[in-house]
């Protein structure tokens, strides 16, 4: 189970690729407002802030994600609670890969928020990154989610293939209990997401009777989808197509044709364009150094050939910002992964990834191609959850 439900994050995670995400953090929330009430800041010095920072609000998806900005005075608790000198802190985040060398912490790109920056201080100096399980939270927890005692809980995460004795924080029990009895999303959250792609009710139940034919709990099929995920993450540190070499490219058009062979369908290409519509192949795509505003068309079929659904990506929906996020959202992917098969809360350190050699892409043709590969794993991600719940209640 824990398996499975690390493949579930892992591609999900593609959800917050698309453009205008419901889950987004809007400028006009009365959430938003009042958390910045109580921190004192202006709205648009604090969006000033995040910019600064190479973040936008559109990044985070509840006001939870979001925290006071580092400053002389909010750094003050850090440096007086573990007894720090301004240059022992920035030491201390050189060697965790937080900075760089010659920065200072208010210089950093990654801890952005004087609250994570206290919790990683008190981690790397602690050695702890949560509150250790007692009578007291565990109660609390228990009345949270409706459970009459502990055996009950227990009962439930056995039912869950996960056993309490997995758990030493109360946090990390607390997420995946939650997981565990309301997912990543409400299926009206994934149908609303279908809807920006254009599939129908129809080409939904399609495509959920084409999955319910697949034995998703073969150990064979989940572990070559742990291989994909593992492969996936390799990508984490890019922030924008242009950046991936010709090898890259390869390597994601590999992934996603493995995917493909695993989910027993196939896609035809179009461009569309005025009315008419032209087939092409990916590897044309590729070749592609502009569009010329053409929308492109997917046409999904079984491997013995049913249709199943279409998709159409339009033009508008293929811009910068998509692939601006998706570095980011990637490196999140692994440390939520970890910490669902460890059930630990483990600490987000960038990586230093060598970089592979080759020519890169034209910038349109990568922009174009990730994103058919981005759109398609959205598509799929939210079946794969509609068909995991729809067993459930079965």
């Amino acid at each position: 189970m824990k398996k499975l439900l690390s493949l579930v994050i892992c591609f999900s995670l593609c959800f917050t690729l698309l453009p205008s995400t419901s889950f987004a953090i809007e400028t006009n929330d009365k959430e938003l407002e009042k958390f910045l009430q109580d921190i004192g800041w202006e709205k648009e010095a604090y969006i000033s802030y995040l910019t600064s920072k190479g973040w936008t609000l559109e990044d985070f998806y509840s006001i939870d994600e979001l925290g006071t900005p580092l400053s002389e005075e909010s750094i003050q608790p850090v440096l007086i609670d573990f007894e720090l000198t301004r240059e022992e802190l920035n030491e201390l985040l050189i060697e965790n890969g937080d900075i760089d060398k010659g920065q200072d912490v208010l210089d950093g790109e990654y801890l952005i928020f004087a609250e994570e920056l206290y919790d990683f201080v008190d981690f790397y100096i602690n050695g702890e990154f949560g509150t250790p399980i007692d009578e007291q939270n565990l109660q609390e927890l228990l009345t949270k989610y409706g459970f009459a005692s502990k055996e009950e809980l227990e009962a439930f995460l056995i039912n869950n293939n996960d056993s309490l004795d997995d758990y030493e924080y109360i946090e990390d029990l607390d997420y995946m209990v939650d997981l565990y009895k309301n997912g990543l999303f409400t299926d009206e959250e994934i149908f609303g997401l279908f809807d920006e792609i254009g599939l129908t009710e129809a080409e939904i139940e399609n495509l959920l009777n084409h999955l319910e034919k697949l034995d998703f709990e073969d150990p064979t099929v989940l572990d070559r989808l742990l291989v994909l995920s593992d492969r996936m993450i390799a990508f984490e540190e890019f922030e924008s197509a242009d950046e991936l070499t010709a090898e890259q490219i390869s390597e994601l058009l590999s992934i996603f044709t493995e995917l493909l062979d695993i989910f027993q369908i196939d896609i035809q290409y179009y461009l569309v364009k005025d009315g008419q519509k032209e087939q092409i192949s990916i590897n044309n795509l590729l070749s592609l150094q502009s569009t010329n505003g053409a929308d492109l068309l997917l046409e999904i079929y079984s491997k013995e050939g049913q249709f199943l659904a279409d998709i159409l990506f339009t033009a508008e929906m293929f811009g910068s910002e998509v692939i601006k996020e998706t570095g980011k959202d990637l490196q999140e992917a692994k440390e939520i992964i970890a910490k669902t098969a460890d059930a630990k809360k483990t600490v987000k350190k960038p990586q230093t990834i060598q970089t592979v050699k080759g020519a890169k892409l034209p910038k349109t043709a990568a922009n174009y191609v990730q994103n058919i590969l981005i759109g398609t794993v959205i598509m799929i991600a939210g079946l794969f959850l509609l068909q995991r719940s729809r067993k459930k209640e079965i």
